[in-house]
Order: structure tokens, then sequence, then C-alpha cells
């Protein structure tokens, strides 16, 4: 024999009686609705957050490049040494602005 109860045997995995759905549906009928105030929100931007929107950039996309690069990077063509070390140029001078 089991020592598990069968579904719906009224007992949680704690042994504890589970409460009623009947129950459970007039506590909530009960509960007065909470009216809506205007509070002192404040919203607090990290140094790190203000760094990162200094290197996004207003001009619009470019979808030709886009396109581009993708088709190269699913050709294997599109990494090569030059360019890895363009990008880690940009990037640092990025990061010393």
């Amino acid at each position: 024999m089991s020592d598990i109860s069968a579904i719906g045997g009224g007992a949680s995995a704690s042994g504890l009686p589970r409460p009623l759905p009947d129950a459970i549906g007039r506590a909530g009928a009960r509960a007065e609705p909470r009216s809506a105030r205007r509070g002192d929100d404040q919203v607090e931007v990290s140094s790190l957050a203000r760094s990162m929107s200094r290197l996004t950039s207003d001009e619009p996309v470019r979808q030709d490049l886009i396109d581009r690069v993708r088709s190269e990077i699913e050709a294997g063509t599109y990494e090569t040494p030059e360019k890895l070390d363009g990008a880690a140029e940009g990037l640092l001078r990025d990061l010393e602005a």
C-alpha cells in the first residue's frame, strides 16, 4: 500500500487540512477594494544606465548594412582579425569617453 493519499483527499502535502474553495471565495468577497491614490513615486537612474544611454545614438537603422553583415556571418566571411581589432578599439574608445 502507498502512504500517499488520493488526489482530493482533503489534506495538503504537509498533512494539514486544505481550505475549501467555498471558504476562499467567501474570504475574497469580503475583501474591500483599495482606493487609488497618488504617491510620491521616484525613479533613480544608476550611473551605469546613464553611461549606457550615452552609447546609443539617434542615427536611423541602416537596414542595408544589417542585411549585408547577416549574409557575411552566414557565409562565414564576416569575422576577420581586422574587424575584431577595430571593434575592440571602438569599444575601448566608448568606455574611456
